[in-house]
């Protein structure tokens, strides 16, 4: 009841122009560690919203985890593949799509991968719908709960368990633009 009242409060914060208030989106380079063949203490995963590479524990703090299959390709597991958190699972999801890192502007519709890891190429781009919407959390009084990410694996060096990624996050709650700056949509 509560949440019906205050709709209208917050669709008024908004004004006239709903990207007035817009965060910035943001490019950004990482070296991640492989979950096997590295010491659980160094990063393996990513908070896609925070920007900040972590280890892997029971707290469930990051969107996916990262690994390296026998091939030499990146494996790419959705948080809730890796571990179950005490408050519930947080849906993240992954999306493979077509084109260069450049050529994705924005996070495609459809259906996103949350009970199943991706496996990536060199070169290849995810999307990641990381849902924020859960008690506490920076998008759980927005209509749209979801932050949206891409990723493009960079490097996968096989000899020090390392994969090099790009990621464009747009951190405003529902917005699907993938290109650096106040995003338009």
């Amino acid at each position: 009841m509560l949440g019906l009242a205050a709709a209208p409060l917050l669709l008024a914060g908004c004004g006239d122009d709903p990207f007035a208030n817009a965060l910035p989106t943001v490019k950004e380079a990482f070296t991640v560690f492989a979950l096997t063949g590295t010491p659980p203490a160094y990063p393996s995963a990513l908070n896609t919203f925070g920007r900040v590479l972590t280890r892997v524990d029971g707290n469930a703090n990051f969107d996916i985890a990262f690994d390296i299959n026998s091939e030499g390709n990146a494996v790419l597991y959705p948080v809730k593949l890796i571990v179950s958190a005490v408050g519930g699972d947080r849906r993240v999801g992954l999306i493979k799509v077509p084109g260069t890192f450049d050529e994705v502007t924005s996070a495609p519709t459809g259906t996103y991968q949350a009970d199943s890891a991706v496996v990536v190429a060199k070169g290849e781009v995810v999307v990641v719908e990381a849902n924020r919407g859960v008690s506490g959390d920076v998008c759980g009084f927005n209509i749209s709960p979801n932050i949206y990410s891409k990723i493009l694996i960079d490097t996968i060096d096989t000899a020090t368990h390392t994969i090099v990624i790009q990621m464009v996050v747009d951190p405003n709650c529902g917005f699907r633009s993938l290109v650096e700056g106040i995003p338009s949509k």
